[in-house]
């Protein structure tokens, strides 16, 4: 589709005299604003000014034609502008004539440059080159221009006859086009680089350089190509019609002349977008706002249209696609900043009311759309969350036609509202600063109407922007209390948190959305609980859920660290009525904490008990209490054995008895209250725990002397002896044995008992082998060190830290080396051989 980017104007028009014909003839131009030169057919320069007036109702161009200087009977073929000299360069008759550019006066020093087909100047700075080339020398010449002088810095030499040249300064390069190919030129270093064929005639061939180290070459095919100085192409090419005459960029766009027409083409997607009809075109030459083209007998100015005109006509045409395009040539600057985010909104908005939701999502981002923009057109969520918000956009026909929709398709409703969760959720993740509690209100509230608990439960637990005044009536309204609880708690307000969990735990509300079981709701809760700083409030909740769940309640002690500092006094006062909860606390005293206060640990001995005694089958229990009589050393053995001698608990009672010293009355008990056969066993396994042999001894021996002095346990006696004879000594086991038991009937314990002591007797005498034989290295390696004759003159190094050997006193190792008395006795540097001490002899 075509677009008006640029205006043709006639500032310049030669008018037509019969009696003059074929007497003027544009042949070529060059502009330096206000001031335009032209070259004719004849050989003259003429000096044109252009001056604009501006009036309110209209603006209109002047041009005068100031000064005419005739050079020669030729065309004047090109000219060039040097500002820093005031120089005009005119090539006329294969010379280039200097000139001064105001008064058109010849320049009488500056002597001629002969042999010239073409020419392009180069200015960097206050250098100025010239670069020429010679169709009969086929040579390209690069030349320094000064005020009055000219000098040839270097020469190229080509292979085929040069047409046409173009000069890129940035890169000081120049791209030839010749008879048969294009090739570029490095200047500074004369190096060619052959491009590719054109297949073109003389008058076909195009070079034209765009800047940036960049050039515009007429290509086979009908293609208009970009070329790097590096020889590498970073655009596409265009397809323009054959007959090209010049061609320029005016970026966004590029530009081709023909006869008839002037063709633009857009660099952002190669597409022609206007046709400008100029008939007789001959050529023209690139301005800092468009072009300047010539017929034979007339001037034009092709202005270009601001960009931001552009775009503007082409949303008002609802070509947003193009429109979208040709923002990104626009720069980031304010204004046009505002106008690309407000161009880019509104064809995100022409695709959202044609359900083209992907595309609306990433240009509202791009666009940094207000929210409110697009939530003020749901009505329910509009008056919910925005109050009196006025939007800037006027979408209210549109918008009045989507209500319609909704009302009558249920369905089409829902795909909306699942695209704005999702557009939120991209603003969200995106970062852009567009109103974080305004997104986050109405995510909190589509998920509600959407019926998307993990949705509303994952915004509502991590960090969020939801407006407390706001959100709390939907979420009232809907039964959502598991929600507005972890709202509260993500705001910070703990203690509402715990209320409305509170209620929901208890029954006074219900939520059918609650993705969390009661429990679960009570570890919410602790969690919550912990977190306040107000202990008075502590202790209020803590009972509230000690009466739903004394697990979870006692958490609120034992979970480290909280804000409130817990008195383990006023702890346990508190749990008198939560037996469960101030068992799990007295634990995490003891066990966890490593109290060594001894009423912490009787207490926990005494609730054992008694919880033990409530339920008979309570093994765990029971363990946990002997584990404690056991292990601990701080609980008040009399005052648990108070509580305990009355009871059935007869290996706890005889735990407590040991710990007393009265290990045989303890047994005693075992072996006749116990219903356990094994436990008199197991206690005198435990009580030799970790000691030496013979206090491993004294309890099977004292079981030993009960079971023979009891009636009807001589078969438990019996299966002592041969369980155990490795720890019994069968001395004193004989000593106690009845006479009336045969030898026959001891014979495993008594075979046992003799391998133990054969054992014994044996490790002693070799342990006492190796002691003998460690002595008598010792003795040896003593009486060798001794013997020998150390000379020492200062220069032998210590083995350890490698300094002199000086002092008399000194440690000689096995292998001969020394070290300082201090080494030696350095733990980490001493040799793992023992070490002698010397001195000089």
């Amino acid at each position: 589709m075509s677009i008006n980017a640029f205006t043709l104007s006639c500032v310049y028009e030669k008018t037509l005299d019969p009696r003059d014909k074929d007497r003027f003839s544009i042949q070529c131009l060059e502009c330096y604003h206000p001031n335009i030169y032209m070259g004719t057919k004849q050989g003259t320069v003429h000096h044109l000014l252009i001056s604009t007036n501006v009036h309110p109702s209209s603006c209109q161009t002047y041009t005068k034609e100031a000064r005419v200087k005739k050079l020669s009977s030729s065309p004047v073929a090109r000219i060039r502008l040097v500002p820093v000299y005031n120089h005009l360069l005119a090539l006329s008759n294969r010379a280039v004539t200097t000139l001064n550019m105001f008064s058109l006066e010849t320049n009488a020093s500056f002597k001629k440059i002969q042999n010239v087909s073409q020419f392009e100047v180069s200015q960097r700075e206050d250098t100025v080159q010239m670069v020429t080339c010679s169709s009969q020398k086929r040579v390209i010449r690069v030349l320094a221009v000064e005020v009055d002088r000219w000098d040839v810095l270097k020469e190229i030499p080509l292979a085929q006859e040069p047409l046409e040249l173009a000069v890129d300064v940035c890169s000081a390069c120049a791209c030839v086009g010749t008879s048969e190919q294009y090739l570029l030129c490095d200047l500074t270093t004369g190096h060619r680089e052959a491009l590719f064929q054109h297949g073109h005639s003389r008058q076909q061939v195009l070079v034209s350089s765009v800047g940036g180290g960049e050039f515009l070459l007429n290509g086979p095919g009908g293609l208009g190509l970009f070329v790097m100085a590096s020889g590498m192409c970073q655009r596409p090419p265009l397809h323009w019609s054959p007959g090209v005459l010049a061609a320029c960029l005016c970026p966004p766009y590029a530009l081709s002349l023909q006869d008839s027409e002037l063709a633009v083409y857009s660099l952002l997607d190669q597409q022609r977008k206007q046709t400008v009809s100029v008939r007789g075109a001959l050529g023209m030459e690139p301005t800092a706002d468009g072009v300047v083209l010539f017929t034979d007998r007339a001037v034009y100015t092709v202005s270009m249209t601001p960009l931001s005109e552009q775009v503007l006509r082409l949303v008002e045409e609802e070509r947003l696609e193009e429109a979208l395009l040709l923002l990104e040539a626009l720069p980031t600057q304010d204004p046009h900043r505002e106008l690309q985010k407000t161009i880019t909104c509104q064809a995100g908005f022409h695709h959202f009311f044609r359900e083209r939701f992907s595309e609306a999502t990433h240009l509202f981002i791009k666009g940094e759309l207000d929210p409110r923009e697009l939530l003020h057109l749901f009505p329910d969520l509009s008056s919910t969350l925005l109050g009196d918000f006025h939007s800037q956009m006027d979408h209210r026909t549109r918008a009045q036609d989507l209500r319609e929709l909704w009302r009558t398709d249920p369905e089409s409703q829902r795909r909306y509202l699942g695209f704005l969760i999702e557009y939120l959720r991209a603003v969200r993740r995106s970062g852009v600063d567009c109103g974080e509690e305004v997104v986050d209100c109405a995510l909190l509230w589509l998920y509600v109407q959407t019926a998307d608990s993990d949705g509303l439960v994952e915004l509502v637990r991590n960090p969020n922007a939801c407006a407390l005044e706001k959100c709390e009536p939907v979420l009232t309204q809907d039964n959502r209390f598991f929600a507005l609880g972890l709202l509260h708690q993500s705001h910070g307000k703990y203690e509402d948190a715990v209320q409305s969990w509170a209620e929901l735990a208890e029954g006074v509300h219900t939520d059918p959305s609650c993705p969390l079981s009661p429990p679960e709701v009570l570890e919410l809760m602790v969690s919550s609980v912990r977190r306040l700083e107000d202990a008075d409030s502590v202790w209020k909740y803590t009972e509230r859920i000690l009466r739903n769940s004394q697990e979870a309640g006692v958490q609120i002690f034992t979970k480290p660290p909280a804000r409130v500092h817990f008195p383990p006094e006023k702890v346990l006062t508190l749990l008198e009525t939560f037996p469960q909860a101030r068992i799990m606390y007295l634990e995490f005293l003891v066990h966890e904490m490593n109290s060594e206060e001894a009423g912490h640990h009787t207490h926990l001995a005494l609730a054992y008990v008694s919880q033990s005694l409530q339920s008979q089958e309570d093994t765990e229990t029971r363990g946990k209490l002997q584990d404690l009589l056991w292990e601990s050393q701080r609980y008040d053995v009399s005052a648990v054995y108070d509580h305990v001698k009355p009871t059935a608990l007869h290996i706890e009672k005889a735990v407590l008895l040991a710990r007393t010293g009265d290990h045989r009355g303890a047994l005693s008990l075992l072996v006749h209250d116990c219903p356990d056969p094994a436990a008199a066993e197991d206690f005198c396994c435990r009580l030799s725990t970790n000691k030496n042999l013979q206090s491993t001894q004294e309890p099977l021996l004292h079981l030993l002397h009960i079971y023979l002095t009891s009636e009807g346990h001589s078969p438990a006696a019996l299966d002592l002896l041969q369980k155990y004879p490795q720890q019994l000594s069968g001395e004193k086991v004989l000593e106690v044995l009845p006479e009336s038991w045969s030898i026959q009937l001891l014979s495993g314990f008594l075979v046992g008992s003799m391998r133990e002591m054969f054992h014994q007797s044996r490790m002693k005498r070799v342990e006492r082998a190796l002691e003998h034989s460690r002595l008598l290295r010792h003795k040896a390696f003593w009486i060798q060190a001794s013997d020998a004759v150390l000379k020492l003159d200062g220069k032998q190094p210590c083995k350890a830290c490698l300094k002199p050997v000086t002092t008399p006193l000194f440690v000689r190792t096995p292998p001969g080396g020394l070290l300082h008395l201090d080494c030696a006795n350095d733990s980490a540097a001493a040799p793992p051989t023992c070490s002698v001490p010397g001195s000089v002899k």
